[in-house]
């Protein structure tokens, strides 16, 4: 009797090995999603759908153009009494930085459309003396009005909201953007001008001074690449054109002078590197592991 319970239980175990062997095979070999080979796992897909803030650096090349500036010694003789300050400008390089907010929507496809609002501050110090002469209507003519112009600009605090178009594969984003764009700076203009040069009894010089604080508005266009590291942080490189009109600014330094200060524009041409941080859930799905 006890033999046979001894040989019963030998066998029982024996079957119960080969049925244990069996099945750790058939999870290796992945035999269906019981399996650690074909067992699905979460894989995040890339989004860019989505609220986000960041900051940016990078640097800034500005131009304030002053070829169309002019000075007018009020004697009333248009055809002489003009006189145009030369030069290319008033031309800037330097650093800029601030921080940025949006919002991305990505389409069923690869399109992303968004929203985004830059403020930052500009460096943009620069000085510049300009030279204007008037003439008399005598003949030969000669000198009548000397004005000796410094300029010295100054940076500001920039902003702009802009609208985004992007295509999106992956990870990556390659996107245009555009829209309007403000810029608060502030120009300090000091003139000399000396009068009735061709009188030397009448001969005088007066000096003037005056400080601009402006808000100026216009437009800025521009494009970047944008790399997702995760579902929460980017990295972007991106160039940005400003134009900012300063059209029509006068100073009229007494009842008679009257110096147009910047018939032209006020541009600058910027690239920058940005980080951003979307508030986003990561986005999942269960894709076998092969």
């Amino acid at each position: 009797m006890s033999v046979r319970v001894v040989r019963s239980s030998a066998f029982a175990v024996g079957a119960l090995a080969m049925i244990g062997s069996a099945q750790a095979a058939d999870i290796y070999a992945g035999g269906g999603y019981g399996g650690y080979k074909d067992a699905p796992v979460v894989v995040a897909v890339p989004t860019w759908t989505g609220f986000y803030v960041g900051g940016h650096l990078g640097a800034a090349w500005t131009n304030i153009d002053t070829r169309r500036n002019t000075y007018y010694d009020g004697d009333g003789n248009f055809s002489y009494n003009y006189s145009t300050f030369g030069g290319n400008g008033l031309n800037t390089a330097g650093a800029f930085g601030g921080g940025q907010f949006g919002y991305n929507w990505q389409t069923g496809g690869n399109f992303v459309l968004g929203i985004e609002v830059d403020v930052g501050g500009l460096q943009g110090d620069n000085e510049r003396t300009f030279v204007g002469t008037t003439y008399n209507n005598l003949v030969p003519a000669g000198i009548d009005n000397i004005a000796v112009v410094n300029v010295k600009s100054q940076g500001g605090i920039y902003g702009d909201v802009t609208g985004r178009l992007g295509y999106a594969w992956g990870s990556t984003l390659l996107y245009l953007k555009g829209g309007f764009a403000w810029l608060a700076t502030d120009l300090k203009v000091r003139a000399a001008v000396t009068s009735d040069v061709d009188t030397p009894a009448l001969t005088s010089t007066a000096y003037y001074s005056r400080s601009f604080d402006n808000t100026l508005t216009g437009w800025t266009a521009g494009g970047g690449l944008e790399y997702q590291f995760n579902p929460n942080w980017s990295a972007k490189v991106e160039y940005q054109h400003f134009d900012f009109s300063l059209d029509n600014n006068n100073w009229a330094w007494d009842s008679n002078n009257n110096w147009k200060l910047f018939k032209n524009d006020v541009t600058a041409d910027t690239v920058k590197l940005g980080i951003n941080y979307r508030f986003v859930s990561t986005p999942a799905a269960y894709v076998p592991l092969k």
